[in-house]
C-alpha cells in the first residue's frame, strides 16, 4: 500500500480497515467483476438486514456506514434516493470517476423489493461532487410472482 493511500484511509471517516477492504482488497480479488459482484453483495447485505420502511432504511444505511440516505421522490414503480454525507464526499473526492456505488445500489434494490413485494433493480443515475443519486425501479406487483419474503429486523437508534 502506498503512503498516499494509507494517509487517505487513516484520516478518513471510514478508517483504515473499511477503506482497505472496500477499495483495495475487493478490487484486487474481483478485478473487472468488482462492480457486478458488489451489486450482488449489496443485495445479500440487504437480505441480512431487511427493514420495513423508508425511515428505517435511511437509518440502517447510515448505521452500516454506507452513507446518509434521503428519499428524494417515490411513486408506485420508481424510487429516487440521494446518498451523501462525509463518507460519500470523501470517496468521490478521492477517485471521482472510479468510485463505485454498486454495493449501495444493490442494497437499495433488495430493500425496496422487500418493502414493495416485487422485483426491483437499481442504478446510479446522478453523480455530483458530494452526492450520488440512485434510481430504484420495481416491477408492478404480481400476486402470482411475489417478491422475496423477509422477516424484518427492528432497529435501535444510537443514544
Amino acid at each position: 500500500m502506498s503512503q498516499k493511500i494509507y494517509d487517505r484511509f487513516i484520516n478518513s471517516h471510514r478508517g483504515l480497515q473499511s477503506g482497505v477492504i472496500r477499495d483495495v482488497l475487493l478490487p484486487a480479488i474481483l478485478g473487472d467483476e468488482t462492480d457486478g459482484i458488489s451489486y450482488w453483495i449489496g443485495k445479500d447485505l440487504a437480505r441480512a438486514f431487511p427493514v420495513s420502511s423508508t425511515e428505517e432504511l435511511c437509518l440502517l444505511t447510515e448505521q452500516l456506514g454506507l452513507a446518509h440516505l434521503t428519499m428524494k421522490k417515490s411513486d408506485h414503480h420508481q424510487h429516487l434516493y440521494l446518498l451523501d454525507g462525509p463518507l460519500v464526499a470523501e470517496r468521490i473526492a478521492a477517485d471521482h470517476e472510479e468510485t463505485s456505488f454498486q454495493l449501495e445500489a444493490g442494497f437499495l434494490a433488495m430493500e425496496t423489493e422487500f418493502q414493495v413485494g416485487a422485483a426491483a433493480e437499481a442504478e446510479v443515475v446522478g453523480r455530483r461532487r458530494k452526492s450520488v443519486e440512485v434510481m430504484v425501479q420495481n416491477d408492478p406487483v404480481d400476486p402470482d410472482h411475489p417478491g422475496e419474503h423477509a422477516e424484518f429486523i427492528h432497529l435501535t437508534a444510537k443514544k
